[in-house]
């Protein structure tokens, strides 16, 4: 939970989360155009959500097919839930 935390505290971060979300998911060159960040920007980025369970990828052909682990998000959302509760 913590790393997801983490990983959601930066602003360009959750930016990528909420794109790949809208569009239900993204190539990683597509990730470039998210927020017009270089591509090792991005790649950190990426990296970070990936390490933190948020995002997952397969591969298509030679593409990395990027998507949000919905399942990941709604466990944090309730464990936050929970927390708050006391």
């Amino acid at each position: 939970m913590v790393k997801i935390a983490k990983a959601l505290s930066n602003k360009t971060r959750v930016r990528i989360v909420r794109e790949i979300l809208r569009r239900k998911s993204i190539t990683c060159h597509d990730a470039e155009k998210v927020d017009h960040l270089s591509q090792p920007t991005i790649s950190h980025h990426l990296k970070v959500l990936f390490e933190a369970g948020i995002l997952e990828a397969q591969r298509e052909g030679r593409f990395g097919i990027v998507t949000v682990n919905k399942e990941a998000l709604k466990t944090f959302g309730d464990w936050i839930s929970e927390d708050l509760k006391g």
